[in-house]
């Protein structure tokens, strides 16, 4: 019959290898902890250069972002162009109840608006640069829409006799007496250089 001892080795048959045996499995041991340390450190070198683009990539991606919202805020203020408000409305050579006082540009003539806008550029179809009275002046020729010489008609002939205000960005710029009424189209005069009639122009024409 098998003594403790015995029986205690042959439940933990590792504890009790012979010195042979241990040096063979803690040699084996090493190579494997170096094997492993070496495929980590490789790892390691091929993970580097991808972590650190991650960093690259994010400051290019920022940049770009920023320069996309640059050079989208320099179209927006170069090639958009600001509309030239256009109204037409009646006027008054003498103040009285709901009339706005102005002041006809270029000049110190003092006239009295009605309230109510006739035509806006909504109502404009088309305009163009047309020849002033010399060769260094320009006028500007409007034409009416439907709807806009429908309004212009109705408003112009009960007011045969009285003046009528022309408007460009709240500034008056020519008074006319109306001696017929206007309906398809106005000319727009005021001594503009071609410059200054082509911004009313293209202005007018914005929607």
């Amino acid at each position: 019959m098998r003594n403790l001892k015995e029986l205690l080795r042959d439940g933990d048959p590792l504890g009790y290898e012979s010195p042979r045996l241990f040096s063979q499995r803690d040699s084996r041991r090493r190579v494997m902890l170096a094997a492993a340390a070496r495929v980590d450190e490789a790892a390691g070198v091929a993970s580097r250069p991808r972590i650190g683009a991650y960093p690259t990539f994010a400051l290019i991606a920022i940049t770009a972002s920023l320069l996309g919202l640059r050079v989208w805020s320099l179209l927006l203020v170069s090639g958009v162009q600001a509309a030239v408000r256009f109204e037409v409305r009646l006027a008054e050579d003498k103040p009285g109840p709901g009339l706005q006082q102005a002041k006809v540009s270029g000049s110190d003539r003092l006239v009295y608006l009605h309230e109510e806008v006739i035509v806006t550029n909504a109502d404009i179809a088309d305009a163009r640069v047309v020849q002033g009275g010399n060769p260094s002046q320009y006028d500007v020729s409007v034409e009416f829409n439907s709807s806009g010489a429908e309004k212009m008609r109705a408003a112009t002939q009960r007011n045969i006799g009285k003046h009528v205000a022309i408007l460009l960005d709240g500034q008056v710029v020519m008074t006319p007496v109306l001696r017929a009424p206007i309906a398809t189209s106005a000319l727009i005069t005021g001594g503009f250089t071609r410059a200054q009639a082509e911004r009313i122009v293209t202005g007018v024409k914005v929607r």
